[in-house]
């Protein structure tokens, strides 16, 4: 295998020390799409490593084990002040916290969703709103979980998302819209007069889809197509995916993580929007 497999995206500064890592705090995504990993240095504040492993190998149509990538990367075995695993999916439920009990998060999640007895239920709080999400992990995320960081709780990528969302419309009672992208499903989250009125994933298996659901959720609200849409996650600019959306819309932004720490010049290299919940996850402590 190649160097460009191993390793297609890596970013250092020159200050990372794989010796240090004590001082360091580790972001990581579990995804259907890759493995990705950002090191926070604390000592000097910002993001100084961010890494991305696809799971679709070049040479073979069967996507790479995840355990087989984490197994191969050589920060990824080493001790962190605090680790922060986020995990994208499509299965998973919201419960206000008046009426949220801990024993019965498996019958909430069963409410909504077809899961047998085995399967694990993961619970986060939500500041914003003031809530709990529930949610399942695919087979091949839960075993590095159990078997490397068993004391670490996954995060739902709607942990770090509405991290964001709160803060990006802590001072405005504008209407705030956003999509956010996976491999193969999006999640639009509407709030406004900084209230969350609007949050649901859609499983999209065409680009045409995204534009779609995005749509048809703004129509059936009453939101006028001239506002602002602000995107994060797996899209380029300028994709298919972003083209679409223009065609609707002409008010389309990235999104910038909205985070209390800053970034090492070599992530200049990339869109930051791309890696949004994987910045925002060491802040939401």
């Amino acid at each position: 295998m190649s160097w460009s497999q191993i390793y297609p995206l890596e970013l250092l500064d020159e200050t990372l020390d794989i010796n240090a890592t004590d001082n360091y705090d580790l972001s990581i995504e579990l995804s259907e799409e890759g493995v990705s990993l950002a090191v926070l240095d604390l000592l000097r504040g910002r993001f100084v490593m961010l890494r991305h492993y696809p799971r679709e190998n070049p040479d073979d149509t069967a996507l790479r084990p995840i355990s087989e990538i984490i197994e191969a990367d050589d920060f990824l075995k080493r001790k962190y002040r605090k680790v922060f695993i986020t995990v994208p999916s499509l299965r998973y439920t919201m419960v206000p916290a008046p009426v949220y009990e801990p024993a019965l998060k498996e019958d909430y999640f069963r409410f909504n969703h077809h899961a047998s007895e085995e399967t694990d239920v993961f619970s986060n709080r939500l500041d914003f709103p003031d809530g709990y999400v529930l949610f399942s992990a695919e087979e091949d995320v839960l075993e590095p979980l159990s078997s490397r960081w068993r004391d670490v709780t996954p995060w739902h990528h709607t942990r770090p998302l509405l991290h964001h969302i709160s803060a990006a419309c802590r001072t405005s009672d504008e209407r705030y819209i956003h999509l956010h992208f996976e491999k193969s499903f999006i999640t639009v989250i509407i709030t406004e007069n900084r209230n969350l009125v609007f949050c649901n994933s859609f499983d999209c298996s065409a680009v045409t889809d995204t534009g779609y659901f995005l749509f048809n959720v703004l129509d059936r609200r009453g939101i006028a197509k001239e506002e602002t849409i602000h995107l994060s996650g797996t899209i380029e600019p300028y994709s298919e995916s972003h083209i679409s959306l223009l065609n609707f819309a002409e008010n389309i932004k990235f999104a910038t993580p909205l985070i209390k720490h800053s970034f090492s010049y070599v992530m200049n290299e990339v869109h930051l929007h791309r890696w949004l919940n994987l910045f925002t996850a060491a802040s939401c402590e």
